[in-house]
């Protein structure tokens, strides 16, 4: 059997090296080789993910695709790929996320990739994501790269899944960042906000992958959420599983982040005014294993319990 290459782009970062993580827990029912694709093949997170079973690294990034492939292969050498792209709130460059993303899924066509794992963002859910960027900018250089893919594989022979997160369980953490995550949720009120575990990204990616050609992820999108939730809410099953309040900055310094940084703020108002619509029920169809809040602080945080 020919060995399928499949190139994780971001696999050093959170949800490229879920993905990773994923596809070696449960591998697709076919002879496969993860391309870890890093900026710097010699960083220790880089050599850590060199040392584990059927992964090669290869050095490069997103602003130059070409070189990409050229270092997997060639024209027809990687049959499956995973894109992540990240907004750069720092970067003065306008539409560098949607550049990133098109070039890929470019290079994936002309290089022949059977099949493309985009993980984007959710828009209010399967119909809304569909047809609405929103007014929040990195979620609308997220829907022009969707729109881009599918515009892109007519006429080939490469098919999709596109992916569509919710907010991450993983930005609750002990340090600050995670404490200003918490005091954000807070103050959304009474606010339900869509979450979901990284890890369940990355199993869904490698769903996608050993089973592409089924319909539930042949050319078909998914929003993904693990559980539908209030800030006090959550608060309560972090006292029950963990004995302690969820740690919080005062609401005063989620208000001074979200004005320093305003793609921030707009994303925050967005969640206030509309918010996340994933389809918990299917998600827990095509995994059942998903994580719910309280599942994922048992299994998954890096909390101490």
């Amino acid at each position: 059997m020919v060995t399928r290459k499949i190139l994780v782009t971001g696999a050093t970062g959170k949800q490229g090296g879920a993905v990773v993580k994923a596809l070696l827990a449960n591998p697709p029912p076919f002879d496969y080789e993860i391309l870890a694709l890093t900026r710097k093949t010699t960083s220790n997170a880089a050599k850590a993910l060199a040392s584990k079973p059927q992964v090669t690294l290869i050095e490069g990034d997103l602003d130059d695709c070409t070189s990409i492939f050229t270092k997997a292969g060639g024209v027809g050498a990687v049959w499956g790929v995973f894109c992540v792209t990240l907004p750069n709130f720092k970067s003065k460059v306008q539409g560098k996320e949607t550049q990133q993303g098109n070039n890929l899924v470019d290079a994936a066509v002309a290089h022949r990739v059977n099949h493309f794992v985009y993980t984007s963002v959710d828009r209010g859910g399967p119909d809304k994501s569909e047809v609405d960027a929103t007014y929040v900018a990195h979620f609308v250089s997220k829907y022009k790269v969707e729109k881009h893919l599918k515009e892109k594989v007519r006429g080939t022979d490469m098919t999709y899944t596109i992916l569509r997160p919710t907010a991450f369980m993983d930005n609750l953490t002990p340090n600050l960042p995670g404490r200003i995550f918490a005091a954000t949720w807070h103050t959304m009120g009474d606010k339900r906000l869509q979450l979901v575990a990284v890890k369940d990204i990355g199993v869904f990616a490698a769903k996608a992958f050993g089973a592409a050609e089924t319909e539930d992820y042949k050319n078909a999108a998914i929003s993904l959420a693990g559980c539908d939730l209030t800030q006090a809410e959550a608060d309560e099953i972090f006292w029950k599983v963990l004995g302690r309040p969820m740690p919080r900055s005062y609401d005063f310094v989620s208000h001074f982040l979200m004005y320093m940084v305003p793609d921030a703020g707009t994303m925050i108002r967005w969640f206030k005014e509309q918010g996340y619509g994933a389809d918990l029920q299917q998600c827990r169809r095509l995994n059942e294993k998903m994580l719910d809040f309280e599942a994922y602080l048992r299994e998954e945080s890096g909390f101490r319990r």
